[in-house]
Parts: C-alpha cells; sequence; structure tokens
C-alpha cells in the first residue's frame, strides 16, 4: 500500500469511531486540539465574542483606581494588561531604581562609603549617622528595603562625586537605554519639577536588574539588621500575597501611592506596575486575579499515539506505529488562545529498504496561529 495514500485525515475519509475515540487522548486541561497534517497552518480568527475577552483581559477594570497599569510576564516576554502604560508620571521612590541601577552597573559594591550630614536628607531612611562607614552593598539595603533617602544620597555622592552629577549620569543612562518617559531631578524619589518616569520605562529598569542576585535577594527580603540598622520593607505584599518576591513601592503627595510587584507564578515570573493609586494594594490584588483568570503557563504533555494517523506503511504493505518523544516546554496561553492551538503532523519517513524501530519519522508541531511554540520527535515503533 503506497504510504502517500495513509496521509489524507482520518476525519475527513468517514472513520469517526477512530477519531472519537483518539480525541479523548488529548484532554490535557483544556479543550482537544484539532487534529490535522498538512504543512500550511490557518490563519488565526477571532469571534466577536473573543475580541471582547481579549479587550476586557487586557484593560483594568474600572474600579482600578490606578492612573497608569502595566503587568507583564517575563518569561513569556508578554504584556498581559495595560492603561496609559507610555504616560509621564511622578515615580516617587521608584525612581531608586535607577539610582540602584548605576550603582550595580558600577559594580563596586565592597568599596566604603563615610556618611555625611548632607546625606540625611529625612523622610523614609535607613537611620544613618554622620560619621559611620558602611559598604555600598550595605546601603543598597538600606536603599531597597526601607527606601532610605539618606542611603540614595551616600550612594549617589560616592558613585559619581556629587549628588548633581550622579542625576546627569541618571539622565544619559535613560536616553541610553531609550526610556522616553523619563527624566530625574534627585536620586532618592522627592517630588520636583520635571521628575517623571512611565510604567513602561519603570518595567524596563526592574527587567535589567533582575539580572543581579543580589537586587533579587534585596527586594525579596521582609525584615533584616544591616550594619546595626533595622530594616524593614516598605511592601507590604512580602509575606502576605502568595509567590510575592519583590519588588518596591514608592510614595509622595504629588506621586501619589505606586508599587511595582514581582510574583512568581507557576515557576514563571510576573511583574505589576501601578502608579498613582489611592489604594495600591487593593488595585494590585485586582489586577493580578484578573490576570490570573485569563491568562496562564500550560504544561502540555502529548499521548503517545498523539493522532488518528498515527501509523505509516512501507514499500511492502507493513504497517509501523509513531510515538511523540519528549514533553513540550510549558506554553503561554491567553484563555481565547486555549481553543487556536493545533497539532499537526509532518511527517518524513525512512528509506523503503531500512524500516526499524526507533528511526526518527517526522516531527509534531504544536502551532498557534501561524507560529510554532513547540515540537516533538516521531519515532517508528
Amino acid at each position: 500500500m503506497n504510504w502517500i495514500k495513509q496521509l489524507t485525515p482520518v476525519l475527513t475519509t468517514g472513520h469517526w469511531p477512530l477519531a472519537s475515540g483518539v480525541l479523548l487522548l488529548f484532554i490535557c486541561g483544556f479543550s482537544p486540539p484539532a487534529l490535522v497534517d498538512r504543512d500550511a497552518a490557518p490563519q488565526r480568527r477571532f469571534t466577536v465574542g473573543q475580541l471582547r475577552q481579549i479587550q476586557r483581559a487586557r484593560t483594568p477594570a474600572p474600579d482600578i483606581n490606578a492612573l497608569a497599569v502595566l503587568v507583564y510576564d517575563l518569561d513569556a516576554e508578554r504584556a498581559l494588561m495595560t492603561r496609559r502604560a507610555d504616560l509621564p508620571v511622578s515615580p516617587a521612590s521608584l525612581t531608586k531604581l535607577m539610582t540602584a541601577l548605576l550603582v550595580f552597573e558600577q559594580n563596586r559594591l565592597t568599596e566604603r562609603v563615610t556618611i555625611q550630614s548632607q546625606d540625611l536628607v529625612g523622610e523614609a531612611t535607613m537611620g544613618l549617622r554622620a560619621g559611620e562607614v558602611l559598604h555600598v552593598e550595605e546601603l543598597l539595603w538600606g536603599l531597597l528595603v526601607p527606601s532610605g533617602n539618606d542611603a540614595a544620597m551616600a550612594l549617589a555622592r560616592h558613585h559619581s562625586g556629587q549628588v548633581s552629577t550622579f542625576v546627569q549620569r541618571m539622565n544619559l543612562r535613560a536616553r541610553e537605554l531609550n526610556l522616553r518617559g523619563t527624566h530625574f531631578a534627585n536620586p532618592n524619589g522627592f517630588d520636583a519639577d520635571g521628575q517623571v518616569c512611565s510604567a513602561q520605562d519603570l518595567l524596563a529598569l526592574v527587567r535589567l536588574l533582575w539580572q543581579y542576585p543580589l537586587f533579587r535577594q534585596i527586594v525579596g527580603t521582609a525584615s533584616t539588621t544591616v550594619a546595626s540598622h533595622p530594616l524593614r520593607t516598605t511592601n507590604r505584599l512580602l509575606g502576605f500575597y502568595p509567590n510575592a518576591n519583590g519588588v518596591k513601592t514608592g510614595t509622595t503627595g504629588q506621586a501619589g501611592q505606586s508599587l511595582i510587584a514581582g510574583v512568581e507564578r507557576s515557576g514563571h515570573q510576573l511583574f505589576a506596575v501601578i502608579l498613582g493609586s489611592t489604594d495600591r494594594y487593593a488595585d494590585i490584588q485586582a489586577v493580578l486575579a484578573a490576570v490570573q483568570r485569563n491568562y496562564r503557563w500550560t504544561s502540555v504533555r502529548l499521548p503517545e499515539r498523539p493522532t488518528v494517523l498515527d501509523r505509516l506503511f512501507d514499500a511492502a504493505g507493513n504497517r509501523w506505529f509513531l510515538r511523540a518523544e519528549g514533553d513540550t516546554a510549558d506554553i503561554f496561553l491567553a484563555e481565547w488562545e486555549r481553543q487556536e492551538l493545533r497539532v499537526f503532523r509532518r511527517v518524513r519517513p525512512p528509506p523503503f529498504d531500512v524500516w526499524r524501530a526507533g528511526m526518527e519519522a517526522g516531527v509534531l508541531e504544536w502551532r498557534l496561529g501561524d507560529a510554532v511554540i513547540a515540537t516533538q520527535r516521531l519515532i517508528v515503533r
């Protein structure tokens, strides 16, 4: 029997009992994907209902009063929810993220800094005293855990010689990073004319800082003692919200309440940015709950006989079965995408005279729209 004739989908030839049985193999936590066996993937088309669902999922609910909102999945590299993410607003102490970035990039964490009286600017502090000596790394803890303005001033002065020069370097680095909605006037976040940052620019800073293990350790710490100074985080999500692992708060009269929250979900990192809120913790929990409802990472396990076309015939008419080898990686799916997942079989039969178990006979492709998002090898058995 010619094996090419076997590539016609069983679903189109009327073998409904076989097709119905095989469909049961695809229950992976979502609706069974369509089974096809061709090269071209269909273009994705959304229904009116799906389009409405997409719009609702990507837009914060009306009762979320924050001026700007941005939720981002780091591993999927995908923004999940946005509201005015490019709007420049007063960043308050989230300014300290740029201060921290310059210090980390300079990489002089073991150097010693003598605290001066001009560093002690008040408001939130780590409790520094003029004349005491701390390492740069210790000042980073004071900068990021209790949001110490004194630590910010000491770090800025040590980094660049004087605070005004440090602010110039903050703005230079912002231009290098193409942070178009950002301008700094001080290193600590006090309200000042022209000091602004957008949610998407702050996210860019967090993504850079997240590459430093020490940064992740600091912003994930609820309380500690550094150089005899007891420090307690300003981020009330730590120890309260499940799997919260950072990042930072900011509050001034001009900025209102702001928060960047880091949350680990299903082994993947999520960041939520809330700017200009009157109740940041209520807003952040509502935003994260909405994202949880509409998006998820799904671990797809393909069965050993994954399609109704699970067999091939060699030139002599002998029947060979196929198995899928290896699990797919986790797949990030929105609720409306779960019905769009399709499986394709791309067959590459062995030469006619050398068929044997264990030989590769093609691949299975998991496709979302026209993108291949996971593959498995097809093995003769």
